[in-house]
C-alpha cells in the first residue's frame, strides 16, 4: 500500500525541516525579540526626551534669569551715563603738577570722558561676570 521510498522521503524532509528551523530560528521567536527590541527603544527614547525636556527647562530659566541681569547691568550703565553729563570734560591742557586739593582717590573727580570709560568697562565685566556665571549654571544643571 505505502511506498516505502515515499515514507522515507517523507520522513526525510521532516527531519531536514528540523534542522532548518533549528539553524534559522522560527518567525514567532524573530517576531517576539523585534518587539522586545522595539519596546526597550521606545523606553529609551522617551528617557532621552524627558532629560531633553529637564535640561530645556533648566538652560530656559537660567536664560531668563541672565536675560534680568543683563537688563539690569544696562540700566545701570544708563542711569551712570546720564549722571555724568554734569560732570566737566577733561581739560585740554592738564597742569605738569598734581593738585595738592585732590581729596582721595575714589573717582569723584574724575572728567566726564575718563569717568565714562571706566563704568563702560565696568559694564562690559559685569556683562562678562553674567554669561560666564551663566555658563556655569547650565554646565552644573545639565551634569547632575
Amino acid at each position: 500500500m505505502f511506498n516505502p521510498w515515499a515514507l522515507l522521503v517523507l520522513l526525510g524532509a521532516f527531519v531536514l525541516n528540523g534542522f532548518y528551523w533549528h539553524a534559522h530560528g522560527s518567525n514567532a521567536e524573530h517576531a517576539r525579540l523585534m518587539a522586545q527590541f522595539d519596546h526597550e527603544r521606545v523606553d529609551m527614547v522617551q528617557k532621552a526626551r524627558d532629560t531633553e525636556k529637564k535640561w530645556q527647562r533648566a538652560i530656559n530659566e537660567i536664560t531668563t534669569n541672565q536675560a534680568e541681569k543683563l537688563a539690569e547691568v544696562q540700566h545701570h550703565l544708563d542711569v551712570a551715563i546720564v549722571s555724568l553729563r554734569d560732570r566737566p570734560e577733561r581739560p585740554a591742557r592738564l597742569p605738569a603738577t598734581a593738585r595738592v586739593d585732590c581729596k582721595d582717590a575714589n573717582g569723584a573727580e574724575l572728567a566726564r570722558s575718563h569717568a565714562e570709560f571706566l563704568e563702560r568697562y565696568a559694564a562690559a565685566a559685569a556683562i562678562q561676570d553674567a554669561g560666564l556665571e551663566a555658563c556655569y549654571a547650565a554646565y552644573d544643571g545639565t551634569m547632575k
